[in-house]
């Protein structure tokens, strides 16, 4: 009866591993380029709405500063010819605030700094033509340099917010790319993994394969004794598979064996039994 060695037992989990590896790395390479399809286009949503809220943020500045140098220049001359140009810039402001308001949702930073600025557009920059000279004065009695200066401290004050909101944003991108930067590094080091383990798993079935060419390959046997040839040599069936296969062998007696043994005996017993004949006269 064979007996399976512990080395035996060793190429049959090598087997196995052979055929399940390259299953696993199939499925965890699906799901790591699934994963990875996900992360890098979040990433680059997140990112190009970045670029998005900061060229906003710039759009909005210049836009600010035509609508108040068409506001002075409204107060200072009371000439029509500034107020399309104001009604342009200001439709133009409040257009990239209500942007701005819609794809900084999930931003509460975001969304304090264009709360400021629109509170801060509304009380300097607002006013009606109609009622900017109610009070009888005329453009010209109006102060150059007070409109000037208070028109530096608007565009100043509003400035400054929006540099805030600009340096908050160029920051949240900068870690966010540096995260994404991350994520590739990590998935790169998972492939080359999951690359090795396939590669292993390649080898052990080639290992498999040439193991099975072996075992088709013929075998002599003598027709006479029962011996194996092997690379020259007649070995005895025992030999031959421990030599071959690394497999032990113990022995003992088929039915067939033990029945023919048992009748030889009983011959003999019967045999031994008979009184000897007598000689002949």
């Amino acid at each position: 009866m064979g007996l399976m060695n512990p080395t035996s037992k060793k190429k049959r989990v090598l087997f196995w591993l052979g055929l399940m590896l390259p299953l696993m790395a199939l499925v965890a390479m699906t799901w790591l380029v699934h994963k990875s399809d996900g992360r890098f286009n979040n990433s680059f949503n997140w990112v190009m709405q970045s670029y998005k809220v900061l060229d906003l943020f710039e759009q909005t500045q210049s836009h600010i500063v035509d609508a108040e140098a068409n506001e002075r220049g409204y107060l200072l001359t009371g000439r029509n010819e500034y107020l399309e140009p104001y009604h342009t810039a200001m439709s133009s402001v409040e257009d990239n605030i209500s942007e701005l308001k819609r794809i900084t949702q999930s931003d509460p930073s975001q969304q304090a700094n264009i709360a400021v600025l629109e509170q801060m557009v509304s009380d300097n920059l607002v006013f009606d033509p109609a009622t900017a000279f109610t009070n009888g004065r005329k453009p010209a009695d109006t102060s150059v340099v007070e409109l000037t200066e208070r028109g530096k401290k608007k565009i100043e004050d509003m400035r400054a917010v929006l540099y805030t909101a600009r340096v908050e944003q160029e920051r949240a991108l900068s870690k966010h790319q540096q995260s994404a930067e991350e994520d590739v590094m990590s998935s790169q080091l998972m492939s080359l993994v999951l690359i090795v383990a396939v590669a292993v798993a390649l080898v052990l079935v080639v290992v498999i394969l040439l193991r099975l060419e072996k075992l088709q390959q013929f075998v002599t046997v003598c027709a006479w004794t029962g011996r194996v040839k092997l690379n020259g040599q007649w070995l005895r069936l025992d030999e031959y598979l421990k030599k071959q296969f690394d497999i032990s062998v113990s022995h003992s007696l088929s039915q067939e064996a033990a029945e023919k043994m048992r009748v030889e005996i009983e011959d003999l017993n019967r045999a031994g039994d008979k009184p000897p004949s007598e000689p002949e006269k």
